[in-house]
């Protein structure tokens, strides 16, 4: 992959014209920047082009709510099947199909049956966004306290402990999955996150 790609500005700007508009006022700086961030990730760990776009459109998809599918015509139009179909197979179902927001608890059991199958690409990109969240999380807790983990996340302390840990021990079940050095990197922030928030409880 080259240092630019104008599918990949392109993508940003698909981002910045339907995610981004999406940014709470109290946080809407991370909102903003998260695909950046996003994209740093995969192209750090050798993803390709197509996932790494696929990476900061998958955003888009877990926020469209009512609007999915024809945000999904829009992105297979403009950036093609492939990308199209790894961005689907990432995204998270925080949507049911009248548009209504799904608890968080559903959305993760759905999200960690759909990772046992999911296709290694769109593992790329829920564990890049995974290595984010819980960075993000970890500043915030060591920074301000366990009990601002909700200004940041819609997960509780004991949720979130709870969620990093099943999700590694899926993970470690899919030897097709060859990003093991993705893998390590999130355990060990997990790690370092699930003590911080334990500190801060006591």
């Amino acid at each position: 992959m080259h240092g630019y790609s104008d599918r990949l500005h392109h993508a940003f700007s698909f981002a910045a014209k339907h995610y981004a508009p999406r940014a709470p006022a109290s946080g809407a700086a991370e909102f903003i920047a998260h695909p950046g961030n996003l994209a740093v990730i995969l192209a750090r760990y050798g993803a390709d082009l197509a996932t790494v776009e696929a990476g900061v459109l998958h955003l888009v998809l877990e926020e469209c709510g009512e609007h999915r599918a024809s945000l999904e015509r829009k992105i297979g139009a403009k950036f093609g099947p492939v990308v199209l179909a790894i961005a689907r197979d990432a995204a998270e179902p925080r949507y049911d199909e009248r548009g209504t927001e799904r608890s968080w608890r559903v959305v993760k059991l759905d999200m960690l049956a759909h990772l046992a199958v999911a296709e290694p690409r769109a593992i790329d990109i829920c564990v890049a966004d995974e290595i984010h969240a819980s960075g993000v999380t970890l500043t915030a807790v060591r920074r301000l306290g366990s009990e601002y983990v909700r200004t940041i996340a819609s997960a509780s302390s004991a949720q979130t402990i709870w969620w990093y840990r099943s999700l590694l021990e899926l993970l470690e079940e899919r030897p097709d999955w060859p990003r093991t050095e993705m893998l390590e990197e999130l355990r060990m922030l997990s790690a370092d996150l699930v003590r911080a928030l334990r500190a801060h409880e006591d």
